[in-house]
């Protein structure tokens, strides 16, 4: 009697820790942390008022920044490349 409960026993307890990796403690979000992180890298469409720059800010470094190909600054010699 107790060498047909010995391999019985054992084989539950197997399959109790078996089952015991697939135990889930929390709660079944149903992919709500996917969504919060997609909705984290989303841009919004219409700047922020605070962050906002006016548009006279924003003409002067565009300018600033078509000056800066017309006319480069030179560049001084690097110690890496050294003097001809």
């Amino acid at each position: 009697m107790m060498n047909i409960r010995f391999p019985i026993a054992l084989a539950m307890l197997a399959a109790l820790a078996a089952l015991a990796g697939c135990a889930y403690e929390g709660p079944a979000g149903n992919g709500s942390a996917v969504r919060a992180i997609m909705a984290s890298q989303v841009i919004p469409p219409q700047p922020r008022a605070e962050t906002g720059t006016d548009g006279a800010a924003a003409a002067a470094a565009y300018a600033n920044y078509k000056q800066s190909y017309a006319q480069p600054t030179p560049q001084g010699d690097s110690a890496m490349v050294g003097k001809r």
